[in-house]
């Protein structure tokens, strides 16, 4: 059920991106629109680390309700700002706030939950389960929003989603029992001296970067090649749709085989996605794009399943603490790979940008099977 809590919150989110702009009193102004963004994102940073230690404290079933009912009320609160006036403007500010600590809540909590309630050697494909889901609401939000909006207001996405966290909320608090625990007091301490932190941190930024960096610069790309809006959208959509295919079989995969080998996997299809993403040739430039979303759910998935045994090298375990500073490292990956590749990409154009990612993401690759072949030689 963890999954359904991560399908609403990136339905939720990815809805909002072609409705908040067009609301009244918005009015397509673009320092308005983006303000209301960023604030999202300063809310879920503001307050991953203080879940994480909640988690620590108090198990991951109340804080994931609280986040659930917390999703709930940002949305009916989006849903009330669509028919106010100048107020409103107050309103989607407060509703993007609760959304993003609502978020922050959802990831850290529901991934402390799956890893305290399954078994190391049945982690992968429930950690790749709750990817996918999550993938499946950001697939499906836009294109929902858009059909409730135009056949009955634009507060109807927001009334539907608010719905669906409530009866989400009320459904865990029926079906999930309290999970045993013992509080942590300072889990962000401990953490700091497990194994393998600056890796995991690593990690799970390359696999947002991988989900972000082509974003800002490859629409661009593919224009100059003759494809269009539609066929440019087409393209990400195939990208979501291979990224909720791929996240459970790599969650699988990391099960049977263990998170290193197919952590190395992920870097070499990774590197391949971005080479062929910056072609110029807009059929190789698509590839690229749907085999960086498969490279993408190839490095997270086990990076999850990583952050358990992280968790795990605290006793008692620091399940919160470990998942909040993945929510981080992933939150900037997706924040700074944009910027990134839209500088870089200014400087020295589309082709060498893909090509250097591509390389820095090979020579990631060798720092990962660096220590094995140490050990075999």
């Amino acid at each position: 059920m963890t999954a359904i809590a991560l399908a609403v919150d990136l339905c939720l989110y990815s809805s909002l991106v072609p409705l908040l702009p067009a609301l009244p009193v918005v009015g397509g102004s673009p320092v308005l629109s983006g303000a209301l963004f960023a604030v999202y994102a300063v809310a879920l940073l503001a307050a991953t680390p203080l879940v994480g230690a909640w988690v620590d404290r108090k198990g991951p079933r109340v804080p994931l309700l609280a986040g659930l009912a917390g999703t709930a009320a940002a949305t009916a609160a989006f849903a009330a700002a669509t028919g106010m006036g100048d107020a409103a403007v107050g309103v989607l500010f407060f509703a993007r706030v609760a959304q993003g600590a609502a978020a922050a809540v959802s990831w850290t909590a529901g991934l402390a939950l799956i890893a305290a309630t399954h078994e190391p050697d049945r982690r992968g494909k429930a950690m790749g389960v709750a990817l996918s889901s999550a993938w499946f609401g950001a697939l499906v939000g836009p294109a929902a929003s858009g059909a409730l909006a135009d056949a009955y207001g634009p507060h109807a996405p927001f009334v539907l989603i608010a719905v669906l966290a409530a009866v989400d909320a009320a459904a865990r608090i029926v079906l999930i029992g309290p999970v045993d625990t013992t509080a942590v007091g300072t889990p962000y301490r401990a953490l700091s001296r497990g194994p393998r932190l600056p890796a995991l941190v690593g990690l799970t930024a390359l696999g947002a970067v991988a989900l972000s960096f082509p974003e800002p610069v490859i629409p661009a790309h593919l224009t100059e090649f003759g494809l269009g809006g539609t066929g440019i959208g087409l393209a990400f959509a195939a990208v979501a749709l291979c990224g909720i295919l791929a996240a459970p079989a790599a969650g699988a995969l990391t099960d049977r085989v263990g998170a290193r080998r197919v952590v190395a996997i992920g870097f070499a299809v990774t590197a391949t996605g971005f080479a062929l993403s910056g072609r110029p040739s807009a059929a190789l430039s698509v590839v690229g794009l749907v085999i960086l979303g498969v490279g993408a759910q190839l490095i997270l998935a086990p990076t999850l399943v990583l952050v358990a045994g992280l968790a795990e090298s605290v006793d008692p375990p620091a399940y919160g603490g470990a998942y909040s500073v993945y929510t981080l490292a992933y939150t900037a990956g997706l924040a700074a790979a944009p910027l990134a590749a839209g500088v870089a990409t200014g400087l020295l154009g589309v082709p060498a940008t893909m090509l250097i990612a591509a390389g820095l993401t090979s020579a990631g690759l060798i720092a990962v099977l660096a220590p094995r072949v140490s050990r075999t030689g």
